[in-house]
């Protein structure tokens, strides 16, 4: 099988080939051997090279949010990354932000209120996934516009949970 996907703006393929209970993945100018072990749904051991490591995976629309040991990965399919285009990795479009969150989760807290002044790498919300806290910062000096969440709410990655717009 052979897959195409986007990782922080770069189109990667790879072919992956299964024999017996191992997989053999070629990333193009290296082969992995891996063992694969599901443990839930949402989480698996993988074991690339003899080294083993714990997965987390979560979905959302047409990404994929992986965690592996510590580090936080979004995988696109790539015919869909064009959908925010305008919007930039930050939620930057003309002088607003629109804050979303980095993956589905639960708001742990929200810490700013509508109308209240931020400032750049301001925390502004707490969002728990994945049994990890993650928080989120302002990308701009400037004014909460709205805030759509309350906490302890359900957020996808396409719902914003809040919009701010810079002071000027």
């Amino acid at each position: 099988m052979e897959f195409e996907f986007n990782l922080e703006d770069k189109l990667y393929k790879i072919s992956i080939e299964k024999k017996g209970d191992t997989y053999f993945v070629d990333l193009g100018n290296s082969k992995r051997e891996v063992e694969f072990q599901n443990i839930s749904p949402n989480c698996f051991s993988l074991s690339i090279d003899g080294h083993n490591q714990t997965v987390y995976i979560a979905e959302a629309e047409n990404k994929r949010f992986i965690f592996v040991q510590g580090e936080q990965f979004v995988i696109q399919e790539k015919e869909t990354t064009k959908v925010r285009k305008k919007e930039d990795e930050a939620g930057l479009i003309d002088g607003k932000q629109l804050v979303r969150a980095p993956m589905p989760g639960r708001i742990l807290k929200i810490l700013v209120s509508e109308g209240e002044k931020v400032r750049k790498k301001q925390s502004l919300a707490i969002v728990e996934a994945m049994k990890m806290e993650h928080e989120i910062k302002s990308a701009l000096d400037g004014i909460v516009k709205k805030v759509n969440f309350k906490e302890n709410q359900m957020v996808d990655t396409e719902e914003p949970i809040m919009e701010l717009e810079e002071e000027k």
